[in-house]
């Protein structure tokens, strides 16, 4: 009687890994448009919001292959910091709805709330509304416990096109040659062909508006989420890529009619690649990442600390110093994701391309991803032999540390090659 149950066993074994997964998803969006005027992030001090052109979002998804379950949340803002992503993970706990594995990313546009602290009225007091940052979190947290209770049968498509130099889309104000000007998408349908959502990774500021702007829009984002949910009936997430040092959306004049031209144009080229995207059979998804403590060395931040415009929890004071040092430390997270065929590398912040290639020259796929300002939003993750050197003078001064690209590009590396 062994053999026979052994021979039972076997087969059993067979067939299961012969079975296709069970994969599942779900997708979810909430506004979190201000609903007074607010301190807007990224260009320049004391710049209130005057109206609102178009609304911003908080947009989910989320995935299971039964073994584990990765949520993906990407809000219309500037930054999401660590603090505010603990307390969106703290919500969806108490909701019961905070999957294995969250990855909360910002957009990174410049016409929204300052949700980091430096573009208050002054350059001594903080931009940062604290009700509207709680507000924030609520809703974020609401999105995702509305994309885990749609969670539903799904299948997943991939794709990858580029958007050419002399498309006029992306420009690198630094190094014209060094950017990434690849455009990823990541597709979800039901078993019956219609859309639950769709990623959208592309590298590019969405800074289509300038500082004379007082409207809040989400820019050229606002005109894929129109044009992709009206013509696939999904919900359609924009996740930023090596965007950092200084790759800018190339306007001529900054307008909603160039946000419209851009975003338009960039729609049509996902449209386009969505058609011809490649079912991934018996999806399995994967997962790894790891804690990192990067040194905060920038003084300007350092002493936004001490006056209260940075928050002091933002950086801890660092447990391997001498009791007589001190030296602070920022800890953060750098993630590998793979998705079928799709391998996804995540940064803390305005990641620049010369370190995005060296991640996705390592990938050994057709679908490469770098989702930027993920989990953090730690200002510019130079090469360490660009910092403080021409033309990264600016980068460097937004740039919490000069090692932060070599700490965050090496563990993304280990990670790849586990």
């Amino acid at each position: 009687m062994i053999f026979p149950n052994m021979l039972l066993m076997l087969l059993v074994s067979i067939i299961s890994d012969s079975m296709p997964t069970k994969f599942q998803a779900g997708a979810a969006k909430r506004i979190i448009t201000p609903k007074g005027s607010v301190y807007l992030a990224g260009w320049s001090n004391n710049r209130k919001s005057e109206g609102i052109h178009d609304e911003l979002f908080a947009r989910c998804i989320l995935i299971d292959d039964g073994q584990i379950q990765i949520g993906f949340l990407c809000l219309d803002l500037l930054g999401v910091t660590r603090l505010q992503n603990l307390e969106i993970q703290r919500l969806c706990r108490k909701k019961g709805a905070l999957p294995d594995h969250l990855i909360i990313m910002a957009t990174h546009q410049h016409s929204g709330p300052d949700t980091i602290g430096l573009w208050g009225p002054d350059e001594t007091t903080t931009g940062v509304d604290s009700e509207y940052i709680d507000w924030v979190c609520q809703q974020a947290a609401e999105c995702i416990a509305e994309a885990k209770d749609k969670i539903e049968p799904a299948k997943i498509s991939l794709a990858m096109t580029t958007i050419d130099e002399a498309d006029r889309i992306s420009i690198n104000h630094r190094d014209p040659d060094l950017i990434d000007r690849d455009l990823g998408l990541i597709k979800i349908d039901r078993l019956n062909d219609t859309n639950i959502a769709m990623l959208v990774n592309f590298a590019m500021h969405p800074e289509v508006m300038k500082s004379d702007s007082r409207l809040i829009t989400a820019d050229f984002p606002s005109v894929i989420y129109r044009e992709c949910d009206n013509k696939l009936g999904g919900i359609t997430l924009f996740v930023n890529g090596a965007l950092g040092g200084m790759i800018s959306p190339d306007r001529t004049e900054g307008n909603f009619q160039e946000v419209e031209r851009i975003g338009s144009f960039m729609t049509e080229k996902i449209l386009e690649a969505a058609k011809s995207a490649v079912l991934q059979e018996n999806i399995k998804l994967s997962h790894r990442s790891a804690k990192i403590n990067i040194p905060l060395e920038n003084l300007q931040f350092l002493s936004a600390i001490e006056k209260g415009i940075l928050p002091k929890q933002m950086a801890i004071r660092d447990p391997k110093m001498p009791p007589n040092e001190s030296r602070l430390i920022i800890p953060t997270v750098v993630r590998f994701i793979e998705i079928g065929d799709a391998k996804i590398a995540t940064y803390p912040g305005e990641v620049l391309p010369k370190l995005g290639y060296q991640v996705k020259d390592r990938m050994d796929t057709k679908y490469r991803f770098i989702f930027g300002l993920a989990d953090d939003e730690l200002g510019y993750i130079l090469d360490d032999q660009d910092f403080g050197r021409y033309p990264y003078e600016y980068e460097s001064s937004m740039s919490i540390s000069r090692t932060a690209g070599s700490l965050t590009t090496n563990a993304i590396i280990r990670l790849l090659g586990m």
